[in-house]
Order: C-alpha cells, then sequence, then structure tokens
C-alpha cells in the first residue's frame, strides 16, 4: 500500500522526539500566547491526532497485520504517560484530566484518518 517505510518511521519519530520536547519542556516558552480559549486543549488534540497519523501511516508499510492496532495502543500509551510523569520530570507542568482527555481522543480520530485512508486506496 504505502512505500518506503524507512520515510514514514523517520517522520513518526522525529515528530515523537519534537512532541516530546514540548510536553516536557517549559510551557512559557514552548506556547504562544493567545486568547484561544481552551488552546492547550487543542494544541493536545491536534498533536496526538498528527502522532496517530504519522505512525498509523507507517504500520501500514510493514507486512504485520496488526500494525495499526499496534500503533493505536502505542500511542494511546505514549499519551497517558507523557501526562502521568510530565510533573515529576518538570515542576512547572501538571498533570490535567482534560490534557489526558484530549490526547486520547487525539489518538482516536487519528487512527480513524488513518482507517478512512486506507479503506480509501483499496477502492
Amino acid at each position: 500500500m504505502l512505500k518506503n517505510s524507512k520515510f514514514y518511521l523517520v517522520l513518526a519519530v522525529v515528530y515523537t522526539l519534537i512532541l516530546l520536547y514540548f510536553t516536557l519542556g517549559n510551557p512559557n516558552e514552548v506556547l504562544p500566547e493567545t486568547s484561544i480559549k481552551f488552546q492547550d486543549k487543542i494544541f493536545h488534540f491536534i498533536a496526538y491526532v498528527i502522532l496517530a497519523i504519522l505512525w498509523g501511516l507507517y504500520s501500514f508499510t510493514g507486512d504485520n497485520k496488526k500494525g495499526l492496532r499496534i500503533s493505536f495502543i502505542a500511542t494511546l500509551i505514549f499519551g497517558v504517560v507523557l501526562e502521568l510523569v510530565q510533573e515529576v520530570v518538570n515542576p512547572l507542568r501538571n498533570y490535567d484530566n482534560l490534557d489526558l482527555l484530549a490526547n486520547c481522543v487525539g489518538v482516536v480520530v487519528g487512527t480513524i484518518v488513518v482507517l478512512y485512508y486506507k479503506n480509501l486506496k483499496l477502492k
């Protein structure tokens, strides 16, 4: 279906590392100030939609039929663990149930986008 698995792997890993930096970094330095209500939750949602899409696309480059399921579970765990440990790693950060929810919903939506893309490619 998708060719060049190394490209998708590098893209997914680089994005994951960038997301890790933004999640654990100083919140005053990594996010711009805006007047958008729930800005932080929107950023969490979008970040995890992209994460799930990138790892989902990579999962289709291999022969593993369970690849999307594995990428879904892995990105979900990644989002939960990062939200739980960010306060320990950086005292300027704190745990938020709504951030955790935004991460999880983002992973679900991103995975649905990949499934939709896969179904379009198969037709």
